[in-house]
């Protein structure tokens, strides 16, 4: 059984955004104009602060497996950036991206410049990824 509560309270969302229109336009009715620049740089704010914290502390690879919890993922093949089986336990997804895992182990402009001549060679453009049959 799936979580339907997501589904279910999906047609609050329309009514929360016009709540916070109204909100926000009673906001700035009853303390002027002033608080909208405080307001805006506050969000302005925010937003730097979340690049620096990016730049900062970027994300690491996660090698800890979903099924046994130990840490032992590690990529199906080297020379892809997707696909990951667990050392620990019979865990395997080929469709798990490895991006994280694949730039821990070294520079990816080999993979992926030959990722890119594999498709050209199939007769595949490398933005055409849902080519039909046709």
């Amino acid at each position: 059984m799936t979580n339907k509560l997501p589904q279910r309270l999906a047609w609050l969302l329309p009514l929360g955004l016009l709540a916070a229109g109204i909100f926000g336009a009673v906001l700035i009715q009853r303390l002027g104009t002033g608080i909208f620049g405080w307001i805006f740089a506050g969000l302005v704010g925010l937003g730097l602060l979340w690049i620096v914290v990016s730049v900062l502390w970027p994300a690491r690879a996660e090698r800890t497996c979903p099924d046994c919890g130990r840490p032992g993922l590690v990529r199906l093949d080297t020379d892809l950036v997707h696909g990951l089986e667990c050392t620990q336990c019979d865990y395997r997804d080929e469709t798990a991206s490895a991006w994280l895992l694949a730039e821990e182990e070294g520079p990816l402009e080999e993979l992926v410049l030959a990722q890119r001549a594999q498709r050209r060679e199939r007769g595949h453009s490398p933005l055409d990824t849902a080519r039909s049959p046709d």
